[in-house]
């Protein structure tokens, strides 16, 4: 297998990369696409493309540092979904995952998980963090197991708005074998 341009991170069904401006074509029908919004307790985006892509080309241009998003690619090159770590606190050491597999067509087949492994290897070995935690609406089931077979644990919920969340957390001294049966440690 021979690494892509501009790959962060292989694993076992996806490769990992850093984001091009030939992704805001997919990014935009993904961002429009209501059951995906939901998925993150949002609406979908109205904008046109014209002014998305004015943005997406700014933000490739002038990245925050306090987010880092990466394109997952399946072991073809099909860009099908992208990963981040965002609110990132580098005093706590820690932030927040945030994930979407817009590609459909790979919904239930594991590569999710791998992508969520594979960014997990990626982070810790990689940045200082010592925490990835993320949220995800309490009603997506399928999400928590995703997220649960990556190695994540559930350790409470929290409310915004109208929607109550699962908030899960990866240290990471889990990385290698990965968290005791059973273990929920309290979030910091």
């Amino acid at each position: 297998m021979t690494a892509v341009e501009d790959e962060v991170a292989c694993g076992k069904l996806v490769r990992l990369r850093r984001k091009r401006l030939s992704d805001a074509e997919a990014d935009y029908q993904w961002r429009r696409d209501p059951e995906l919004a939901s998925f993150d307790a949002a609406t979908p985006i109205r904008s046109s493309f014209k002014e998305f892509l004015a943005s997406y080309t700014d933000d490739l241009r002038y990245p925050s540092p306090f987010r880092r998003v990466f394109a997952i690619e399946d072991l073809d090159g099909h860009h099908i979904g992208n990963v981040m770590y965002y609110n990132i606190d580098d005093r706590r050491g820690e932030a927040e995952l945030g994930i979407t597999i817009g590609d459909k067509r790979y919904w239930g087949r594991g590569y999710g998980t791998d992508a969520v492994k594979t960014f997990l290897r990626y982070v810790f070995t990689h940045t200082n963090l010592r925490r990835i935690y993320l949220n995800t609406l309490d009603w997506n089931v399928r999400a928590q197991r995703a997220f649960q077979k990556a190695g994540f644990v559930p350790i409470g919920t929290n409310r915004r708005g109208f929607h109550t969340f699962i908030t899960m957390e990866f240290l990471r001294e889990w990385l290698e074998p990965g968290p005791p049966e059973g273990t929920a440690s309290s979030a910091t």
